[in-house]
């Protein structure tokens, strides 16, 4: 009798594990057909669907517009200004349409972040000296550059002007103009470059910092679509939009996702080709109206950050694209004219670069700026 209980209990075991299976299979089959060939690229589609629910259950826990972040990183500013620094950038976080480029930030008007059209404004956004000749520069990039949780005064090409009138007082007078727009890569530049040259803007120089938007946006950048493509793409789908009734689901997130069985290495290797792609079409095109331009790919947090770990801003990511993308980028772009590689600035910094998961503190804009300066003084002096 004991034996007979034992093959029972083995038999109730095996049954039970091979249900497992089935019920496994089964949700994976489902989840598979209704969910994970439009938005995952896991390798498992439960695995996917585990994530996306652990992001609602679990809520938003970004801590973007935290005043503490600019406390850490303003530590010599009144806390009021550094609360209402945190609300405006808040605030003024909201984009709307536009023609051709899909989308831009909405204008706002605020104390410490001003945006009208597609310009973030700078200041000082020009230098003046005894010079006749005045040279306008172009600004172009993502949040960065755009300057995402800095003030006007803070940003990148506001801290250019500064950093200029100081080195060079003799120098050529200067003006400048950022047109840098958060979730914007070199390809949505490119278009918005072209679209200012069609409408008669004719400036002398042109500054392009990516790196960031166009490895991590991985299917936007692979796909040569703008960031918000998959949700705009449902105002077209008439069902969904009947079941829905204009509540749009956020898919926005699937930009950074891989391509469905690609490996990081082998998409790595198509985006850096793209990149550079649109670095010479961009050259080309700013030619065409005697303008020269000027590359610089960007530093991040997820290469070469010995203090990553210990920073209490940025984000945290391990084993991303860009140890596969940025040494090649670093390779190829030595050998291409005005480009500079910032990929490395990381390395021995310290305190805090980041305001947050990725945009750069004041400090770390200064230097950046610098790095600019310095590739562009030859067409200054």
């Amino acid at each position: 009798m004991a034996v007979d209980k034992k093959r029972s209990w083995q038999g109730t075991a095996l049954f039970i594990i091979l249900q497992g299976i089935i019920i496994f299979f089964l949700a994976e089959a489902i989840l598979s057909i209704v969910y994970y060939q439009k938005y995952g690229n896991d390798s498992l589609a439960i695995v996917q669907f585990y994530k996306k629910i652990k992001i609602v259950v679990g809520g938003n826990k970004d801590n973007t517009y935290d005043d503490n972040n600019q406390r850490l990183i303003r530590p010599d500013s009144p806390q009021a200004m550094n609360k209402a620094i945190a609300a405006e950038v808040k605030e003024s976080n909201i984009t709307v349409y536009e023609p051709w480029l899909q989308f831009k930030n909405a204008d706002f008007s605020g104390k410490y972040v001003n945006i009208d059209g597609p310009l973030r404004k700078s200041i000082p956004d020009a230098f003046y000296t005894e010079s006749t000749d005045t040279v306008t520069i172009f600004f172009f990039g993502g949040s960065t550059l755009f300057g995402f949780n800095v003030t006007d005064r803070e940003t990148i090409p506001s801290q250019f002007v500064q950093l200029y009138q100081q080195q060079f007082p003799k120098g050529k007078s200067i003006r400048i103009y950022n047109f840098a727009m958060p979730f914007y890569y070199s390809y949505q530049e490119l278009v918005l470059m072209s679209h200012l040259f069609f409408n008669g803007n004719r400036p002398n120089l042109l500054v392009f910092l990516d790196g960031l938007n166009d490895f991590r946006f991985v299917k936007a950048s692979y796909y040569h679509q703008p960031f918000f493509s998959y949700i705009l793409r449902e105002v077209f789908n008439k069902e969904y939009l009947k079941q829905n009734r204009f509540h749009f689901k956020d898919t926005s997130a699937a930009m950074t996702e891989m391509p469905r069985g690609m490996t990081q290495s082998a998409v790595a290797d198509t985006l850096q080709r793209f990149y550079f792609e649109n670095i010479n079409n961009a050259s080309k095109i700013a030619t065409l109206y005697n303008a020269k331009t000027f590359f610089f790919c960007q530093p991040v947090p997820f290469y070469h950050y010995p203090g990553q770990d210990k920073d209490p801003l940025c984000d945290k990511d391990k084993h991303t694209i860009f140890d596969f993308a940025y040494p090649a980028v670093e390779k190829r772009g030595a050998a291409v004219k005005n480009f500079t590689f910032l990929g490395n600035m990381l390395q021995k910094e310290g305190g805090y670069p980041f305001v947050d998961g990725f945009h750069y503190s004041p400090g770390m804009n200064k230097k950046i700026a610098t790095a600019i300066l310095s590739g562009l003084q030859s067409e200054l002096q």
